[in-house]
């Protein structure tokens, strides 16, 4: 077939190319959906994919006649603006306040610390000279959406790890190709340090500007003016980061990586209408540009530069995983809000996507004009050994590793998927949790499934099977909210037998069935007394209601968090200098204590604070940072 194809090259080149197109959808195509049902990342069995089918196997995939007529440099181009744009549009930037001090270490100080000790490896294994190996370590300092995010959407992991890995990837991918371009320039233009400067300010600025300017102008044409119509939204959007990426490169050539990223965050940011329809579509597209572009990728290595790497190559590779990325993530988070098994589990999962891949492909082309043959292609096939060896092994390792460094979002299971239930479960994700939905009804499981983030089963929750399934044995704590209390009875009793000493709150439907649950031991709810305690508050204490009820970020709000930090640790509340916070309660040993000004703090204690979400978050790292 390779050689079917390489022979139709040469009399139909359009067709060849068309030919090789359509092998690369079916077999990235393919290679998702065997991922999906093996519950795998989908970014290693692209790459097994891509060099199976490759010149040097089946020879089905031919990028030479993609190259010849850089048809393949203008595919990566166009596949990296849209991840980027895609991975920027998601960003959620609320969650990034959680871990803003993590992620701000580790796209800074963490970016040199990769540059630095990835470009020593490959100078006293590979003996790359001092100029390549530098260039080697900042093309390697990234990570990207195009791999964090096929593994995030298959690994569950908690909202404050997600955020931290999500937002590297994201804001670190064109950060580190501006380094890496800075040191190609310095390679190119030796001494002249003005003109490096300067290309890296113009390179930054370039890319800044032009990202900003594409969201100004889709918010001002979708929503100021309305000047787009819904049924070309997603098209003007899917324009804006072509155009984002285009102009910031006529400037500044490797700037569109981050005038696409910009120009994300900014429009995933502003309210622009019928944003959820441009978000599933801009997903459907990366997955596309995702699958073509590992295939081809993967198909343009040689097995032969890999093996020419000798001993030296796996080594490290193997380096970069165990011994530079974790010191990149300890050094970069000291003082974060990350805890010790996130600050490993961070550590742990750093693999490389198709923005490292695309630039020292690039680059190794540039300098293979520039007389540096030899070093370019060690380069890229360096540079593709980590790719490889970072997407197989932590790609998959990375589901387990969520288990055993605890991790994974705590997860909370629901009984009964009907309107209150499907509600409380769309609170419960919002605020970073896990949730599995079991009901029987049909018509309440399709509507569940509409919560993304949640698993629904379909199945009789009075079997032992189907709550173990479900995920009752790890969770948190079980929800029986089915409009039978009958049911609800059976189901707690199911649960209490079968699994333990397991927390279950369960509905009273009926106000005369609460004491039957509250001597079964079993937490209880009545939809009808919670009603009636509402409105008594609504009537007689509506000042207090409207605190406890408070939705909008400006409003007061009442939140728990966990003393251990050791700058507060045996300090009094007055010594801290909260402001505008109040501590309203504190827990220690399961013992209620009434706080005031004198109270010493202990390691452990919960304290309740109110105060605005600004305020709350500053008392957060005041009680929860390590330092």
């Amino acid at each position: 077939m390779g050689s079917y194809l390489l022979e139709l090259n040469q009399h139909s080149p359009v067709l060849a190319i068309l030919a090789t197109l359509v092998c690369v959808l079916i077999i990235g195509t393919s290679a998702q959906i065997l991922a999906e049902r093996l519950r795998l990342p989908s970014t290693g069995p692209l790459l097994i994919a891509g060099l199976f089918f490759g010149p040097d196997l089946i020879g089905l995939v031919q990028p030479e006649i993609l190259r010849e007529r850089d048809i393949l440099n203008l595919i990566v181009r166009i596949a990296v603006a849209i991840i980027v744009f895609e991975g920027g549009l998601l960003l959620n930037i609320y969650d990034l306040r959680h871990a803003s001090r993590a992620v701000t270490g580790l796209v800074t100080v963490g970016l040199l610390i990769t540059t630095g000790l990835a470009g020593m490896l490959a100078h006293f294994l590979i003996g790359l000279s001092w100029e390549i190996s530098l260039l080697f370590g900042a093309t390697v300092s990234v990570t990207g959406p195009t791999v964090i995010t096929p593994i995030l959407r298959k690994v569950k992991v908690n909202r404050r790890v997600k955020s931290t890995l999500e937002s590297e990837s994201i804001i670190a991918d064109p950060l580190g190709v501006i380094l890496a371009a800075i040191i190609f320039t310095a390679i190119i233009d030796s001494g002249d340090w003005t003109h490096i400067i300067a290309h890296g300010m113009t390179t930054v600025a370039a890319g800044a500007a032009s990202g900003i300017m594409t969201g100004l102008v889709i918010w001002l044409l979708s929503n100021r003016f309305h000047l787009l119509p819904s049924k070309f939204t997603r098209l003007g959007i899917l324009g804006s980061a072509l155009v984002a990426y285009t102009v910031a490169e006529l400037i500044a050539h490797e700037s569109g990586v981050l005038a696409a990223a910009i120009a994300g965050i900014a429009v995933g940011s502003l309210d622009i209408p019928h944003k959820e329809e441009v978000e599933e579509f801009k997903g459907d597209l990366a997955s596309i540009s995702i699958s073509a572009v590992f295939i081809l990728l993967a198909a343009s290595l040689r097995l032969n530069d890999l093996i020419s790497l000798g001993w030296q190559g796996p080594m490290i590779v193997l380096l970069i995983m165990l011994l530079v990325r974790p010191v990149r993530v300890f050094v970069s988070t000291i003082g974060s809000e990350l805890k010790r098994n996130e600050k490993i589990f961070i550590s742990l999962l750093g693999p490389r996507g198709i923005v490292a891949a695309s630039v020292a492909t690039f680059f190794a082309l540039e300098l293979a004009d520039k007389g540096y043959k030899e070093g370019a292609n060690v380069l890229v096939t360096l540079v593709f050994a980590v790719i490889l060896g970072t997407v197989l092994i932590e790609g998959s390792w990375a589901n387990w590793m969520s288990r055993f460094f605890k991790v994974m979002p705590r997860l909370t299971i629901i009984i009964g998927a009907d309107e209150t239930a499907r509600l409380l479960a769309g609170k419960l994700i919002e605020a970073g949790e896990s949730v599995s939905i079991v009901d029987t009804d049909p018509d309440n499981c399709a509507e569940a499934r509409q919560l993304k983030e949640a698993n629904v089963y379909c199945e009789d929750a009075t079997e032992v099977d189907v709550l173990r399934k479900a995920g009752v044995g790890t969770s948190k704590a079980v929800i029986v909210a089915t409009s039978s209390d009958k049911v609800n009875i059976l189901i707690s009793q199911v649960i209490r037998s079968n699994f333990g000493d397991k927390r279950i709150v369960a509905r009273a439907n009926t106000t005369s069935n609460v004491s039957a649950f509250r001597e079964a031991g079993i937490e209880t709810m009545s939809p009808v007394q919670a009603s009636a305690a509402i409105l008594e508050n609504m009537v007689l204490r509506p000042s207090l209601f409207q605190l406890l009820a408070a939705t909008k970020p400006e409003e007061e709000k009442i939140d728990e968090v966990e003393v251990r930090s050791r700058r507060s640790i045996d300090k009094s509340l007055a010594e801290l200098h909260l402001d505008n916070c109040l501590v309203v309660a504190l827990r220690r040993h399961g013992d209620m204590i009434q706080p005031s000004g004198t109270t010493v703090l202990r390691y452990g204690d919960i304290l309740t604070i109110l105060g605005d979400e600004r305020s709350l978050e500053k008392a957060k790292k005041v009680f929860e940072i390590i330092d």
